[in-house]
This record gives structure tokens, C-alpha cells and sequence, in this order.
């Protein structure tokens, strides 16, 4: 008789215990689903790492920022903002939570936009933006990392035209047209032997640059110059460097990356905006 009442006794003990164990497993959070990014150092920050967009089980999600190079007692601000890099979109959809520099890390969870416009996993995915981490809460408008998402994501299709010495000694280089998801493109310009400072105007010209006097169809951004270390030689050079995305013409019409590997074009570099000494040139598309 006496077990039998210790029984009864321990038995709700028992199923309350079990209940607070199945509890205690239901709220834990795990991730149902996650895709990673790699974050692309801007203007030799030091500064790299991954970005990861994380489903959660508990109807949120999360934005997990890792960063390398970072230094202890410094801190990080980023941002998910709307359009691409290239076109150095401004609106923030997301403020992320702060990285500490000792770790490089930090979690943002959320459920909705900024201005509280919810947003699933898979319109996350989808999202017309770009990562961006600034070098710390005094310079914001400083970027060290950023790397395109969603559908400005980079897809492995890329075609990649030479451009050649012109009218000016030794600046030389070469244009690559990266494809996006959305079927956009990415235009980088990677040029030697250009002046250490200053901004040089590019263009796709029509027809061929035998003829060379083509009419203009679409604009880039200027090619920025600016001085490096040669990693081979360890001797400063001067470099031109620029991104460009690309998506339509300069009059409107729908411009895609399958538009440009298959243009009737030309690309000519001047020397400034005011100066139109020309000082690279190279066929691409169908040329």
C-alpha cells in the first residue's frame, strides 16, 4: 500500500518533468534552412568574411555576419541595402545589429523590413540588395565589405574583352562582364599603367573600333585611379578600377548580359572628363 501511494505520488512529479523536457525542446530554435555569401573587401579595408541568411523554426530570421580582420575595441555597423553596390544604393531595408571587433560577429533577427513590411525566407532570397559593412559608428559612410544578394547575386557565366593601349603609354587592361541572377550584369574594369589619381569617363561606342566613330550607347561609371602594391614585386603601380552594373542603354532599351556578349560594339577609355584623349580601347560582343 505504501508503494502504491509513493507511486501516485511520484507519477505527477514525473509527467511534469516530461512536459517541461518537451517544452524546453519544442522553443529551441534551429535552422530549417540557411544560404552564405562571401563579403568582398572594398578598397583594401583588410576587412572580408561571410554573411548568412538563416529560416528559423521559430517563424524568424536571421541575418549572421562573420567578419575577418577586424580589430578588438572597434566596432561595425551594416546594412542590407536595396538595389546593387555597383549603383551604390542608399535606402537601408535592414539595419543589422553592430559587429564587435573582437569577435567579427554579430545575429540580427527579424521578420519584417525596416518600415515593418514583412518578408519571408524566400522573398529574402529573392531580394533586389546588397550586404554593405561600414568601417565603424564615427566614419558610417565608409564602406570595408559588401557583396551583392538575392537576385543581383553573380552567377559563373562571365565573358572578358581586352582592352588596348591607345594614346597613352602603357595603360592597358581588361573589362569582365559578370551575369546576374536576375540576368543583369556586372562590368569590371581592371586597367594598368593609368594616372595614380583622377577619373576616367568609359563608353560602349556602336560597330567596331576600327571605325571608331561609332555613336555612344551606354555609360559606365568613371574608372577611378588609385596606387597599390604589386603583389609579386612589392613596388607601388597605378591602377584604374571600376563597377558598373549593367541593365539597360543609355536611351532606355533593356540592356542584359546576354545583350552585351552579343553587341555590335566597342569600348573606349579617356583620359578625364575633360579631356577626351583616348587612352584604351577593345571590341567586344559580336566584334
Amino acid at each position: 500500500m505504501k508503494t502504491f501511494f509513493k507511486v501516485l505520488i511520484l507519477l505527477p512529479l514525473v509527467l511534469i518533468s516530461s512536459c517541461r523536457s518537451d517544452d524546453a525542446e519544442t522553443d529551441q530554435v534551429t535552422d530549417l534552412a540557411s544560404k552564405t555569401y562571401t563579403l568582398n573587401t572594398v578598397d583594401n579595408s583588410g576587412i572580408s568574411g561571410t554573411v548568412r541568411f538563416i529560416k528559423n523554426s521559430n517563424f524568424t530570421l536571421s541575418i549572421e555576419l562573420r567578419l575577418l580582420g577586424t580589430v578588438n575595441n572597434n566596432y561595425h555597423s551594416g546594412f542590407l541595402y536595396m538595389d546593387n553596390a555597383a549603383n551604390d544604393g542608399e535606402d537601408v531595408a535592414i539595419t543589422l545589429d553592430v559587429v564587435d571587433g573582437d569577435t567579427g560577429m554579430s545575429t540580427t533577427v527579424f521578420t519584417s523590413l525596416d518600415d515593418d513590411t514583412p518578408i519571408s525566407y524566400e522573398e529574402l532570397l529573392n531580394f533586389d540588395g546588397y550586404i554593405e559593412v561600414k568601417s565603424n559608428d564615427v566614419n558610417l559612410n565608409t564602406p570595408v565589405a559588401n557583396v551583392d544578394i538575392g537576385q543581383n547575386e553573380l552567377t559563373t557565366n562571365q565573358v572578358t574583352y581586352n582592352l588596348e593601349e591607345r594614346n597613352l603609354n602603357n595603360a592597358s587592361g581588361i573589362v569582365t562582364f559578370k551575369e546576374r541572377l536576375n540576368g543583369e550584369a556586372l562590368a569590371i574594369f581592371s586597367l594598368t599603367g593609368t594616372p595614380a589619381s583622377g577619373e576616367h569617363p568609359a563608353f560602349i561606342r556602336s560597330g567596331n573600333m576600327a571605325a571608331a566613330s561609332g555613336a555612344t550607347i551606354f555609360t559606365f561609371n568613371n574608372i577611378k585611379g588609385i596606387t597599390v602594391v604589386n603583389e609579386t614585386s612589392g613596388l607601388n603601380e597605378t591602377r584604374g578600377v571600376s563597377q558598373t552594373n549593367v541593365a539597360e542603354l543609355d536611351n532606355g532599351t533593356a540592356f542584359m548580359y546576354s545583350d552585351v556578349i552579343a553587341v555590335d560594339g566597342y569600348i573606349d577609355v579617356e583620359l578625364s572628363t575633360t579631356n577626351t584623349l583616348l587612352i584604351a580601347q577593345g571590341n567586344i560582343g559580336s566584334n
